[in-house]
């Protein structure tokens, strides 16, 4: 391109290329030289649309369109995106938006039910042995979850908006229905840009929270809470997000578990991620939290967690089908640390309990198109205890489709 910098195949092949490998604005400057040599490329400037949209520019996305639309020359095809992008542009312009992902698959596990390797336990300081049937056990099951998102622009000169996201997720065992979970979440509060003129951008949302979640089918815990998120840009690639957070969690009596309200009380919790953009392909994360949860009644249950971790996301060229959209590789590495208040007498009244997890997972994404991606990934937990009771390995394989709207 440097050697020939009026060669329009030259130029249109550079940006198919940056565009493939997630490098939208250097597709979008040999696309506009284009139109410096020739203005007459309609298709050109439908592409131009295209990638100022993905960019979320959406008045400079809207004339492009318009401009491509008014080609008479235009293909049927070609047209018909070009108004399915502009159709977009008005849904997004809207103060009032909706959105979500789905997500279907099915799922591996070694140790789906997270029972120790060994039969040999503490039941009240004493070594004891489980039958087979508590003992960590490999099944296959269904993965499912939805998140609906809703914003409403406030129209205000700090980027004002009110945001709620409803979470759901159930996962249906094949054979080990105690496996079975269900969720649903909810939160929602104002999302506002704060410190105007003294940071370059520092996006605050305080939130209200409440959730349920069911185990085996049966009531498990219901949950309110509040918290802040907060989103800094720290350099012009470095970015952080943290949340700070509190939630009551109240555990009712079942049939299936009817010494469950010994575990209520109150969990309070902080994350934060530090991501940083490599390059145009490759984003580098580092985390870490901090988890407190003081039962009212429970002495034993009472626990510090902490926790770091890192990872790396990779983009590339769509190998096999030439789509121009990129795949990516995510691979996370985690790695935390509990520590409970008091020995449990029906476990072993003679020693406090600890234990630490190492999660490895990775991701490989394929989108099908620009709202539909296969996913693959693998992982492994493992948990290391001081008491045998709470040791486990669980090795997974998760494949799916998701779908965004």
């Amino acid at each position: 391109m440097l050697r020939q910098p009026a060669n329009l195949d030259v130029l249109f092949k550079f940006a198919s290329l940056a565009t493939r490998t997630g490098d939208l604005e250097g597709a979008v400057s040999a696309l506009e030289r284009m139109l410096l040599i020739n203005p007459n490329l309609p298709r050109v400037r439908l592409e131009l649309g295209v990638l100022y949209y993905r960019l979320e520019s959406y008045e400079i996305a809207r004339s492009y369109l318009e401009s491509a639309l008014k080609s008479q020359a235009l293909p049927p095809d070609v047209r018909g995106k070009a108004e399915q992008f502009m159709a977009e542009i008005e849904k997004r312009q809207n103060p009032s938006r909706f959105s979500g992902e789905l997500f279907f698959g099915t799922r591996y596990q070694s140790n789906a039910n997270l029972g120790p390797a060994t039969s040999s336990v503490r039941l009240f300081g004493q070594t004891a042995n489980l039958n087979q049937q508590a003992l960590g056990t490999a099944d296959w099951g269904f993965v499912s979850s939805a998140q609906f998102r809703h914003s409403y622009d406030l129209g205000l000169q700090d980027k004002s908006t009110l945001e709620s996201q409803l979470t759901t997720y159930a996962n249906r065992q094949f054979n080990l229905s105690a496996a079975n979970v269900s969720l649903i979440d909810f939160t929602t509060g104002p999302r506002f840009q704060a410190f105007r003129g003294i940071f370059e951008e520092v996006i605050l949302k305080p939130f209200l929270s409440a959730g349920y979640i069911w185990v085996n089918d049966q009531p498990y815990y219901g949950s309110y809470g509040a918290g802040l998120e907060t989103a800094v840009l720290l350099a012009d690639r470095l970015r952080n997000v943290s949340i700070f957070s509190w939630r009551q969690q109240n555990y009712p009596n079942t049939s299936y578990l009817p010494a469950n309200s010994l575990f209520t009380g109150t969990q309070y919790s902080a994350a934060t991620t530090f991501q940083y953009q490599l390059t145009q392909i490759v984003s580098l994360y580092g985390f870490g939290n901090a988890q407190r949860y003081q039962t009212q009644q429970t002495i034993s249950q009472n626990y510090m967690l902490g926790g770091v971790g890192g990872g790396m996301a990779v983009r590339f060229a769509d190998p096999l089908f030439k789509s121009g959209l990129p795949w990516s590789i995510n691979l996370t590495v985690n790695q935390q640390w509990w520590q409970y208040d008091a020995a449990d007498p029906i476990i072993d009244p003679g020693v406090v309990r600890q234990q630490a997890d190492t999660i490895f997972n990775i991701v490989l994404s394929i989108p099908f198109d620009d709202r539909t991606t296969f996913s693959i990934s693998g992982g492994r937990f493992t948990r290391a205890s001081n008491l045998p009771n709470f040791e486990f390995t669980n090795n997974n394989v998760m494949f799916g489709v998701g779908w965004r709207f």
